[in-house]
């Protein structure tokens, strides 16, 4: 049978966790990384082969209580837990129609414009950039020229030649990329079978060895603060920090980004803005 989705997030979350993890014994070869199955089975309660049938999509979908069991053998965090509730409850139902995406609200566009001295955009459910103000149009180096697939902050992460080469971005914790990816994983799980998704998936996956395997990682968390490392030819290199606001439209947010005080960055971000200038969305 074709791999299902909670099938590979049992698996990929079952090859994370090595026996100290689980409180088992560490001696002995084991062929593959993490866990074996019948370990996860029996920490859930359930039978090593009703747990491989989850694995292999052979199974209908499992009650609550079974989820709730397989979470702690796991030992999901609370995103993640809700994660497996989401795919559990997707598994062999078609996906809902995708809604037109309202547009930006002018109390979104004016907040762009308060943080004129500092980069500021706001991202759909994919990471698209739906607006930006003129500090984040010096930092990601005019997306307005860009073509679409470009205006992506997971573009811009992984991919875009301006990018920083530190691996501090694209770290497997605690990088602005990791968060990204799992932010996009738990957007997938409402809409599996989203073509648009999937083949921004296979896009990115295929320029950035760094992103398939964060994407093979299957962790799934909303997007939170943090660190971005800069390499630029405008802003010198550094580290901004980074706030997220999410907005009341569904997988909306405002990405907010702040240099240290007397900085490169700081005096060239408090020049990009033109008396003139207005965000800008495509």
């Amino acid at each position: 049978m074709p791999e299902t989705p909670l099938g590979a997030f049992l698996r990929a979350r079952r090859a994370r966790l090595v026996p100290a993890d689980a409180g088992l014994p560490t001696a002995g070869r084991r062929r593959t990384p993490g866990l074996r199955r019948e370990e996860v089975a029996a920490r859930a309660g359930i039978s090593a082969d009703y747990y491989a049938r989850l694995e292999q999509g052979r199974q209908r979908v499992p009650t609550g209580p079974v989820l709730d069991g397989l979470a702690e053998a796991l030992q999901l965090a609370g995103p993640e837990r809700a994660y497996l509730h989401r795919l559990a409850a997707r598994q062999g139902r078609p996906a809902p129609p995708p809604a037109e995406p309202p547009a930006l609200p002018e109390t979104t566009l004016a907040l762009l414009d308060t943080l004129d001295a500092a980069p500021a955009f706001v991202t759909g459910p994919t990471f698209d950039l739906l607006a930006w103000n003129p500090a984040a149009a010096l930092l990601m180096a005019r997306p307005d020229r860009r073509p679409p697939h470009e205006r992506n902050l997971l573009w811009q992460v992984f991919c875009c030649p301006h990018r920083d080469r530190s691996e501090g971005n694209v770290a497997a914790d605690g990088s602005i990329g990791a968060d990204l990816v799992a932010s996009l994983r738990a957007h997938h799980a409402d809409r599996p079978r989203d073509h648009a998704l999937l083949a921004l998936v296979r896009r990115l996956s295929d320029d950035s060895p760094a992103f398939a395997a964060l994407w093979d990682r299957h962790r799934a968390a909303p997007p939170r603060p943090g660190r971005l490392h800069i390499r630029h030819p405008d802003l010198a290199t550094g580290v901004l920090e980074y706030t997220v606001l999410p907005l009341p439209e569904e997988g909306r947010h405002v990405f907010a980004f702040l240099a240290p005080p007397d900085s490169p960055a700081r005096r060239a971000f408090a020049t990009a803005r033109h008396p003139d200038a207005s965000p800008t969305h495509p």
